[in-house]
């Protein structure tokens, strides 16, 4: 497949498709997945086709990635409320095909969107939200150099319990999960 928007190794990001639309409904309806996302309402068809319209958009307030590896979609990425005067953004990524966790998809994917981010779009900061109870994204982040910037204490209401959001940034520069200069972008 050549409609890659960026590629590394064998994982690539494209923009969605209207194929991708039930793969995408069932992994955010799944119950496992969206207890570490955070989904508590159901994922719709109007839902995927509002993402699929934002794309198209000049200076879009939100970016959606499909997550493939050797053309086979495995997960889903994107960054959110992007600010371009402030020059920062939110960062979602989902692996949702439980075969291709912990196998370098997450961490190649996060590579590709940090070149985009910073270099094409200019961003200094991106951050994401995630669940006090969610270690196993805790560790990625940390593992790719983001840094936990604050909790939110019981910020979130999940199965009759409030969990803490952590928030975890990453400034332009830090670490190097993202090519180096003249990178493969």
């Amino acid at each position: 497949m050549r409609d890659y928007f960026l590629k590394q190794d064998a994982i690539g990001l494209r923009g969605i498709r209207k194929e991708d639309q039930e793969t995408f409904l069932n992994w955010h309806n799944d119950s496992e997945l969206r207890e570490k996302i955070g989904g508590i309402f159901p994922f719709t068809e109007g839902m995927f086709e509002q993402i699929c319209r934002g794309n198209m958009e000049d200076h879009p307030a939100d970016v959606w990635f499909a997550i493939c590896r050797n053309d086979r979609l495995i997960g889903i990425a994107g960054l959110h409320s992007i600010k371009y005067i402030q020059r920062n953004a939110e960062l979602s990524l989902l692996i949702g095909n439980p075969e291709e966790r912990r196998r370098g998809s997450g961490s190649l994917s996060l590579q590709l969107i940090e070149v985009y981010a910073f270099k094409t779009l200019q961003m200094h900061r991106l951050y994401a939200r995630v669940y006090g109870d969610n270690q196993g994204a805790q560790r990625f982040l940390k593992k790719c150099h983001w840094r936990q910037e604050g909790i939110l204490r019981e910020a979130s209401f999940w199965k009759n319990r409030f969990r803490d959001v952590e928030i975890w940034a990453k400034l332009e520069g830090e670490g190097d999960c993202y090519f180096p200069k003249g990178g493969k972008d």
